[in-house]
C-alpha cells in the first residue's frame, strides 16, 4: 500500500540548516540566530518583570512567572529537600530558555529554511544543554558525597563489590546515556513538529481533486489545530527537560545508591 508521502509526490525535507563554515567548523547561522533571540527575549521579560514587580497584588504576567517559579520550587523541595534550593535557579532559567525556543515553531510555515526556527529542533542546542546539566550534576556529586564517596557510589553498587567491573560499567553506560536521553527526548519531539508543518506545508500544494485545491483549503485548519497542540508539547517538553534536571542532582546529591 503506498505510503501518503508516495500519493502526494512529495520529498520534504526537514532538519536542514543554512550552514556556514567558520576556521574550518559548520555553524548552522540560523540556529545560531534563533538561539540569541530567545536569549534576547528572555533578558528582556525578565528586566521587564523586574520593572514592574511588586510586593503588593501581582499583575498576570508576574503572577504567572511566580507560579512557574513556586513549581519548580516545590519539586526540588519534594525531591532534594533544602540543600538543593541552589538548583532552583538553573532549572527555572532552563524551563524558560527552553520555552521560548520551543514556542519559535508556532511561527514556521512548514517552509524548508524557517526565518525563526525553533533552535531546539537542532540537536545541537539540546546536547549542549544537556551536557552543561551532566557537568553541574558531577560537580554537585562530588561536593555532596567527597571524592572518596563519589568513586565508591560508581564501583559498590548495584551488585557487591567482587562483581566491581559489572557496577563500573553499568554506572558508567548510564552516565553516558542520561545527556543522550535528555537531548534526543528534546530534540525529537520538535524534529517531529516540524516535519508535521512540513508535510501540512506540501498537502496545501499537492493535494488536489481535479481542479479543486482540496488540501489549500484544509491546510489552514489543520495548521491551526497543531500549532495549538505544539504550543502544549512545547510547555511539557521544557517542564520535562527542567524536571530531568532537578531528578538528575537528586540521584547526585544523594547518599544513598
Amino acid at each position: 500500500m503506498p505510503s501518503v508521502l508516495t500519493i502526494f509526490a512529495i520529498t520534504p525535507s526537514v532538519g536542514d540548516h543554512i550552514v556556514r563554515k567558520v576556521f574550518g567548523l559548520s555553524i548552522d547561522v540560523d540556529t545560531v540566530w534563533a538561539t540569541g533571540a530567545a536569549v534576547v527575549l528572555v533578558l528582556v521579560l525578565a528586566l521587564y518583570l523586574r520593572r514592574r514587580l511588586t510586593s503588593g497584588v501581582p499583575g498576570k504576567l508576574q503572577a504567572v512567572w511566580e507560579l512557574g517559579f513556586t513549581t519548580i520550587t516545590d519539586q526540588v523541595d519534594g525531591t532534594i529537600g533544602p540543600a538543593g534550593r541552589a538548583i532552583v535557579p538553573l532549572a527555572f532559567s532552563l524551563f524558560v530558555f527552553i520555552l521560548f525556543c520551543n514556542l519559535f515553531e508556532f511561527v514556521g510555515i512548514g517552509s524548508h529554511f524557517e526565518w525563526l526556527p525553533a533552535p531546539t529542533g537542532d540537536i545541537n542546542l539540546p546536547l549542549a544543554m544537556a551536557f552543561f546539566v551532566i557537568v553541574l550534576v558531577h560537580i554537585a556529586s562530588l561536593r555532596a558525597r567527597g571524592i572518596i564517596g563519589y568513586i565508591r557510589h560508581y564501583a559498590m553498587g548495584p551488585f557487591p563489590i567482587f562483581l566491581l567491573p559489572f557496577n563500573l560499567f553499568i554506572n558508567i553506560l548510564e552516565e553516558i546515556a542520561k545527556p543522550l536521553t535528555l537531548t534526543l527526548r528534546l530534540f525529537g519531539n520538535l524534529l517531529s513538529g516540524a516535519l508535521m508543518l512540513s508535510l501540512i506545508a506540501y498537502m496545501g500544494v499537492q493535494w488536489k481533486i481535479g481542479a479543486v485545491p482540496v488540501g489549500n483549503v484544509l491546510v489552514i485548519p489543520v495548521e491551526a489545530v497543531w500549532k495549538a497542540f505544539s504550543l502544549f508539547i512545547g510547555l511539557i517538553q521544557a517542564f520535562i527537560f527542567a524536571l530531568l534536571t532537578i531528578l538528575y542532582f537528586d540521584a547526585a546529591m544523594s547518599s544513598e545508591h
